[in-house]
């Protein structure tokens, strides 16, 4: 992924020689003091075609659009890391060190498999993780062994920018998958998912198999397994040789379950996907794009259920940070 290119002077900005809102990653449009999609570059989120969606934008500009995206870009240099902050190759954050890598540098990782006879372990971290991590022992040790931990959520970019450290990319599943399913076929790879209620994971590889032909799925189940039930999926998993396996069961549940029972597939890779399935199978829907770039998906989750992510977020964001602070303090 290209960095931006250098944006437009203001002077030129406020003589009319540029626009206010242009481009920085199209090459032949012209040149802005900011960009439709510089929020998402600020939070580490550069997914997507971003020179097709400033020409998108650009053909539809208005002052209103232009007022929110000079909005989305304020809030989201407030949340970026500042100039100080260095690009730590894996910080130590709250309970577990996370791998700080770009988009390209994890997909590249993702498909390479582990050494030592196992399976390559892999998991997707948000600070509710790292609070569970802070005070269970066995999801503490899982992190500790995984072969990569991958930051997901503006509350670890904004934690680890407190504590100096920049962080590159916001490596979610919600948005890493689009890509490892494109890159799965041509690698030769098939796609497990392991996970959800009964039905989500099968609507979910539904959808996958629509969105991406090509795209191999041989195994998909709910994740309400038996111990029996559990070694004979390991055992298919191990017989496909190459693979990417994905296991949605939130944490600490999906680490210590890969950890006990995939880790002897021994060319697999395991990625642990909370509620992925969920997003993909149409059962919850996800934050438009617009609260994505304020840094505020976690709201627009807890909208939708309230209840169930209440605790989570209005107690577990400020317990995170008041770690976060409690770790720069020692």
């Amino acid at each position: 992924m290209k960095a931006p290119l250098p944006r437009a002077l203001l002077r030129d900005v406020l003589r009319g020689r540029a626009p206010l809102v242009g481009a920085r990653f199209n090459e032949v449009l012209p040149r802005g003091y900011l960009s439709p999609v510089e929020a998402r570059w600020l939070l580490g989120l550069p997914y997507g075609d971003l020179a097709a969606e400033e020409a998108r934008y650009l053909q539809g500009r208005t002052p209103a659009t232009d007022f929110g995206v000079m909005l989305r870009t304020s809030v989201a240099r407030a949340l970026a890391p500042p100039e100080s902050a260095q690009p730590e190759v894996r910080p130590f954050i709250v309970s577990a060190r996370v791998d700080n890598l770009t988009l390209e540098q994890a997909v590249e990782q993702l498909f390479t498999q582990g050494q030592g006879g196992r399976a390559k372990l892999v998991s997707i971290v948000h600070p509710h993780a790292l609070n569970l991590a802070a005070r269970d022992v066995a999801l503490a040790r899982a992190l500790a062994e995984a072969d990569m931990v991958l930051p997901d959520g503006i509350g670890i970019r904004v934690g680890a920018a407190l504590l100096g450290v920049a962080m590159r990319h916001n490596l979610n599943g919600t948005d890493l998958l689009p890509l490892l399913c494109k890159h799965a076929p041509a690698r030769g790879w098939p796609v497990v998912l392991v996970g959800a209620a009964p039905g989500v994971a099968e609507a979910c590889a539904e959808n996958l198999r629509r969105a991406h032909p090509g795209l191999e799925l041989p195994i998909v189940s709910h994740g309400f397994l038996t111990a029996a039930g559990s070694r004979e999926l390991a055992e298919s998993i191990s017989r496909l040789g190459p693979c990417l396996v994905l296991v949605g069961m939130g944490s600490p549940r999906q680490e210590l379950w890969a950890r006990e029972y995939l880790s002897g597939a021994a060319q697999a890779v395991i990625l642990t996907v909370g509620g992925l399935f969920d997003f993909y199978s149409g059962r919850i829907q996800r934050a438009p794009i617009a609260w994505r770039e304020l840094g505020l998906e976690w709201m627009y989750r807890l909208l939708q259920e309230p209840r169930r992510m209440a605790v989570r977020y209005l107690l577990g964001n400020p317990l995170f940070l008041l770690r976060i602070l409690w770790q720069k303090l020692r």
